[in-house]
């Protein structure tokens, strides 16, 4: 970090002030892409939701795309934590209905940030690649966690999470929406009983098959 980095003003260095700017800058983005989807995505829209100059758009991103990039690298992120087991060691049904209502809890608060990440139709390529990769990402936790969970590598396992998570997400967005109506307890105590059936089959179809 340089000297001119480091300097505090009004109680912020450099790199502070800018990294406070680029998370405005991203909630912003998520607003406006939730209120009026993906094509009003535009530097003065941003800035001008923001609060901050659009002169400062350019320090902290390169281009919309990297903006695009970087709010679904966020949101993913967000979604992704919510997915890591708390504890591997309690009894699956318990640690399962954790992760459930986490999800839902999330999904309830932060609705817009849940439908932008999986619900609105990205404007550009590369936000339509990261938003893949950020399910990709989400697949391979569960992957891994359930492989824990079952003590082997069955090939199966690959496919369950796959349709889990997706299946979930439009589960989720379809609550949402009021398609489903469900109560938040009716809505974890589903989801629950759902990932804990796709659970045991992939239990009851271990076998040798690879």
């Amino acid at each position: 970090m340089t000297p001119a980095q480091q300097r505090v003003y009004g109680g912020e260095t450099a790199v502070q002030r800018t990294e406070r700017r680029r998370k405005a800058f991203i909630d912003s983005a998520v607003a406006v892409v939730a209120a009026g989807g993906w094509r009003q995505l535009k530097v003065e829209r941003i800035a001008e939701h923001a609060g901050i100059g659009k002169r400062y758009f350019y320090e902290c991103f390169t281009d919309l795309d990297a903006l695009a990039a970087a709010v679904i690298d966020e949101l993913g992120t967000e979604v992704l934590l919510l997915a890591v087991a708390p504890d591997n060691t309690v009894p699956l049904e318990q640690m399962v209905r954790s992760m459930a209502a986490n999800l839902t809890e999330y999904a309830l608060a932060q609705p817009d940030r849940l439908r932008v990440l999986f619900s609105e139709m990205a404007a550009t390529e590369a936000a339509v690649r990261r938003r893949t990769e950020a399910v990709y990402r989400i697949v391979e936790v569960l992957a891994a966690e359930a492989r824990a969970v079952h003590g082997d590598d069955h090939s199966l396992i690959d496919v369950a999470a796959t349709m889990l998570v997706n299946g979930s997400i439009q589960a989720i967005l379809d609550w949402l929406d009021g398609t489903l109506a469900l109560t938040r307890q009716q809505f974890i105590d589903h989801i629950t009983t759902m990932w804990l059936m796709i659970s045991d089959g992939v239990r009851a179809a271990h076998g040798p098959r690879t």
